[in-house]
C-alpha cells in the first residue's frame, strides 16, 4: 500500500523521484505530471522525426547504391533523398530545443507549428518524386 493518505497500491520505492497517482513526490510537495508528460511526449516526437530522417536517407543510401538506372541518375536520386534526411533531422532538432524551451518557461503555445510538419512532409513527397524521374529516366 501506499503511504500516501489515498491508500491505494504503488509500485513501490522509486529510484528517483516520480509522482504518485496523487500527485506527490514521494510523500513530499506536489508534482506535476503534465509537465513531465509533455516533455516525454516532446522526446517521443524528436525520436520519430529522427526515425523518419534516418530511414529516408537509408533509403537514398541504398538508391545510390543499387539503383536500377544509370550510375549518375541513381546517384542523383540517393543524393536527393539523403539530403532531404539531413534537412528532416536539422528540422526535427530545431523543433524539439524549441518546443522544450517553451515548456521550460512555460509558455507553450498550443498549434503554432501546423506548417511545419506540413512543409517538411510536402519537400519529402516532391524529393520521392523527384528521385523516381531521375531512376525512370536513366532507364531508358
Amino acid at each position: 500500500m501506499c503511504r500516501t493518505p489515498c491508500r491505494r497500491r504503488c509500485r513501490g520505492p522509486q529510484m528517483r523521484p516520480v509522482a504518485h497517482h496523487n500527485g506527490q513526490v514521494n510523500g513530499e510537495g506536489a508534482a506535476n505530471p503534465s509537465r513531465t508528460r509533455d516533455h516525454l511526449a516532446n522526446e517521443r516526437t524528436f525520436l520519430a522525426w529522427l526515425r523518419t530522417a534516418a530511414n529516408v536517407m537509408v533509403v537514398g543510401l541504398v538508391l545510390a547504391k543499387f539503383g536500377g538506372g544509370t550510375r549518375a541518375s541513381s546517384l542523383g536520386a540517393g543524393g536527393i533523398l539523403v539530403a532531404v534526411g539531413a534537412a528532416g533531422l536539422v528540422y526535427g532538432t530545431v523543433r524539439y530545443r524549441r518546443v522544450n524551451a517553451e515548456l521550460e518557461s512555460g509558455w507553450f503555445i498550443t498549434g503554432s507549428r501546423g506548417r511545419g510538419p506540413i512543409w517538411a512532409s510536402a519537400v519529402l513527397l516532391l524529393a520521392i518524386m523527384a528521385s523516381l524521374v531521375l531512376l525512370v529516366s536513366g532507364r531508358t
